[in-house]
């Protein structure tokens, strides 16, 4: 069945026309084009797919080339194959030019892709059964960052640590499921005394570190009785793919109050 809706779900950077009415007049390349699916990658929250004309001829059609994209199974909506974001060598209207096109389309999980290009079949080419993906894995796109934002005493000299997700993407469901637990999950480390957490159930059992910029507040039962050095460290084991895995610890230096 094809489908003719002109939704554009590209996010263009600069959209540059690939398909214009100055090629009708030059002379044609023997042969067809073909465009062929090169590849498709995150590009931040969103995805990245290059097009290219790996075929003999020139593409001189004018009407809108639509390229038909569904997650998981459900129609996204239609990349219109005319407006990529960025071109190289003239684009897919040239032999062995590439088209970009830039979807802002967040993929926060692992999912399915199917992509078919020139769907509506405006476009006459040498092979038509290489325009189409059924079935590509990717993502997630979106990750979390997991990042220590403070350390600090509780009024009983316990240490107390935030830890905040400041990345664009929520964290895996299966990380609080029992059989999922690490090695460590948080470690606070006083002087030479050092102390372990193992499981995010019992790190963040609310899970407020599930929305996105979620905080979690964990109250250890580590009690420091003289000034030193406290340097806590979340996802120690690095079990969780993230945004950027370099600000996963902290160290600071506190010192406990007087208690009757």
């Amino acid at each position: 069945m094809k489908r003719f809706s002109m939704i554009s779900i590209l996010f263009p950077i600069c959209v540059i026309v690939a398909f214009n009415t100055s090629a009708c007049q030059k002379k044609q390349p023997e042969g067809l084009p073909d465009l062929f699916i090169k590849d498709i990658s995150c590009m931040g929250e969103g995805l990245y797919i290059t097009v290219g004309n790996q075929g003999e001829g020139s593409i001189t059609e004018i009407r809108p080339s639509l390229a038909s994209l569904a997650v998981n199974g459900e129609f996204v909506g239609d990349i219109i194959l005319n407006e990529p974001t960025s071109v190289s060598g003239g684009g897919i209207a040239q032999p062995g030019g590439e088209s970009r096109y830039l979807v802002a389309y967040p993929i926060s999980t692992a999912v399915r892709l199917a992509l078919h290009v020139d769907y509506n079949d405006v476009i006459p080419e040498a092979d038509e059964t290489n325009n189409a993906e059924p079935d590509y894995a990717i993502g997630p796109c979106v990750l979390p960052d997991f990042a220590v934002q403070k350390i600090e005493l509780a009024d009983d000299n316990h240490v107390v640590v935030f830890i905040e997700n400041i990345g664009p993407g929520p964290v895996p469901d299966h990380i609080w499921l029992a059989e999922d637990e690490a090695e460590c999950t948080l470690r606070i480390i006083n002087n030479d005394a050092e102390w372990c957490v193992r499981s995010f159930i019992e790190f963040d059992p609310d899970k407020a570190l599930q929305p996105i910029t979620g905080i979690g507040v964990f109250h250890s039962d580590l009690a420091i009785t003289e000034k030193g050095s406290v340097t806590a460290i979340i996802d120690c084991t690095d079990m969780i793919m993230e945004q950027n895995e370099a600000n996963n610890s902290m160290t600071v230096t506190l010192i406990p109050s007087r208690t009757e």
